[in-house]
């Protein structure tokens, strides 16, 4: 019997398991909502590249009717507080991890080593 492995996306010291929806760091790992488990996935799976805020939109909610009034204000409110998980499982500081915005194009992540 074959046992699959999940897939793990990482970045620096960060990393995403897709299957148990679990972000980790040095400092512990948190199991994420659907909506913010999305946007890293987005993210994680193509760092430095920038994802459009439409293209998060579509990641997140694939039926247009499901979107909320505003997907915007939702994506930047996630995204904060993903920032700030960020920083709590230990991925800050000069090594770290950071979710960047391109004003109107839109947000990407990097390791502060690659830049």
């Amino acid at each position: 019997m074959a046992v699959m492995q999940d897939e793990i996306y990482r970045v620096g010291k960060l990393s995403l398991d897709v299957g148990r929806h679990v972000l980790a760091g040095p400092r512990g790992e948190v199991l994420l909502a659907p909506v913010p488990f999305r946007i890293m996935e987005k993210l994680m799976r193509r760092e430095g590249v920038i994802q459009s805020q439409d293209a998060i939109t579509q990641a997140i909610w694939s039926d247009p009717d499901d979107e909320p009034d505003d997907p915007g204000r939702v994506i930047r409110e996630k995204i904060s507080k993903l920032r700030g998980l960020i920083c709590l499982i230990g991925t800050e500081g000069p090594s770290g991890v950071e979710i960047r915005n391109e004003r109107e194009v839109g947000y990407y992540i990097q390791s502060r080593k690659s830049r």
